[in-house]
């Protein structure tokens, strides 16, 4: 189900990673893009300053890439399928989203692979694992590709502002495709 915005055009959502450098200058720089590009600057959920996860709502990934292109705050963008505070909130946002966004990087003769990104908690390999195998439930049917993967996907988790009181479970999960990523 695709959110819409007050033209009617249909909304988006895409998740930034942004740096944990300069943490009072991020959403001010994401606002002014978003001004400058003609967004609307009330497009944007963030749970807590500290977070470098911030939830753009905007009309196209076109008006994404200007942002990631302009920012100096932003290391990633995904195209987010879901998020949530637990597993179950998890699955129940991505089975929200629109089956036909999903299918071309579902198909049997399509590569993939799911990363794992923590913030403020290392997890261990064998953790990461757990965490790929507890979302099975999405429908990939191609192959796992860990060197060449036409499709990359992320498992996205937020800690809390404190990696030495960080919680056993993540306080925010998101799942999404990589759409660009700065660092590669």
């Amino acid at each position: 189900m695709a959110l819409s915005c007050r033209s009617g055009a249909a909304v988006k959502r895409y998740l930034l990673l942004l740096a944990q450098e300069n943490c009072e200058f991020r959403l001010p720089e994401i606002h002014s893009l978003l001004s400058l590009y003609g967004g609307n600057i009330n497009n944007i959920q963030d749970d807590h300053e500290t977070s470098p996860f911030c939830v753009l709502n905007i009309p196209s990934e076109a008006l994404a890439r200007k942002i990631m292109h302009r920012t100096v705050c932003a290391k990633s963008l995904f195209e987010l399928w879901g998020h949530g505070k637990c597993l179950n909130e998890l699955k129940q946002s991505i089975q929200s989203y629109p089956l036909e966004n999903m299918v071309p990087y579902l198909q049997p003769n399509s590569t993939y692979k799911i990363c794992i990104h923590s913030f403020n908690k290392t997890l261990t390999q064998k953790e990461k694992i757990v965490k790929i195998d507890a979302v099975e439930f999405m429908p990939f049917k191609g192959k796992v590709s860990l060197q060449n993967a036409e499709h990359i996907f992320y498992l996205l988790e937020d800690y809390g502002p404190n990696p030495n009181t960080a919680p056993k479970d993540p306080l925010k999960i998101y799942f999404g495709r990589l759409r660009m990523d700065k660092e590669n």
